[in-house]
C-alpha cells in the first residue's frame, strides 16, 4: 500500500470528499512530497559536491595566486635591494664627485691667485715702464719744444731782417721820388 499523508486525508474527509478520492489525493501528495524531498536531497548532494569541487578549485586558484603574490613580493624585494644598491652607488659617486670638485676648486683658486699676482706684478711693471717712458717723452718734447721755440725766434728775427732788407730799397725809392 502507498504511503499517504494522514492529515491531508483527514482534511479531505472532513470536507466531504469521498473516501477513495481523499485517499488517492493524500497518496498523490505524499508521493509528490516524497519525490520533492528526494529531489531536494539529491539537489543538496549535487550542490554540496559542486560546492566542494568549487572550494577545491578555488583553493587551488587561491594557492596559485598566493604563490604568484609570493613570487611578486620576492621580485619586489629583489628590486628594492637593487634600487638600494644603486642609491648607495649614486651616493658614493656623488661624494667622490663632490670631493673631486672641491680639490679642483682648491687647485683653481690657488692657480687663480698665482695668475692674479703675476698679472698685478706685470701691470705694476708696465705702469712703471710706461711712467718712465712717458717722463722721457715729456722731457724730449720739452727739449724739442725749446729747440722749436728758439728756431721760431730765429726765423722771426730773420724774417724781420728780410722784410727790412726788402722794404728798405722800396722805401728809398718811395722817399726819393
Amino acid at each position: 500500500m502507498t504511503t499517504m499523508i494522514s492529515e491531508v486525508y483527514s482534511a479531505f474527509k472532513t470536507a466531504g470528499v469521498p473516501e477513495q478520492e481523499a485517499k488517492q489525493a493524500a497518496e498523490t501528495l505524499s508521493a509528490e512530497n516524497l519525490t520533492t524531498s528526494n529531489t531536494i536531497a539529491e539537489n543538496r548532494r549535487e550542490l554540496s559536491a559542486e560546492i566542494t569541487a568549487s572550494k577545491q578549485e578555488l583553493a587551488g586558484q587561491v594557492d596559485e595566486v598566493r604563490q604568484e603574490v609570493k613570487e611578486v613580493k620576492q621580485e619586489v624585494g629583489e628590486l628594492r635591494q637593487e634600487v638600494n644598491e644603486v642609491k648607495q652607488e649614486v651616493a658614493e659617486f656623488k661624494l667622490e664627485f663632490t670631493e673631486r670638485i672641491d680639490k679642483i676648486e682648491l687647485k683653481l683658486s690657488g692657480k687663480i691667485a698665482e695668475v692674479k699676482q703675476e698679472l698685478l706684478s706685470k701691470i705694476a711693471e708696465v705702469k712703471q715702464e710706461l711712467s718712465g717712458k712717458t717722463a722721457d717723452i715729456r722731457h724730449e718734447m720739452t727739449v724739442e719744444m725749446g729747440k722749436i721755440k728758439r728756431g721760431m725766434a730765429i726765423i722771426q728775427w730773420m724774417l724781420g731782417l728780410v722784410l727790412f732788407a726788402v722794404a728798405l730799397p722800396i722805401l728809398r725809392e718811395i722817399i726819393v721820388i
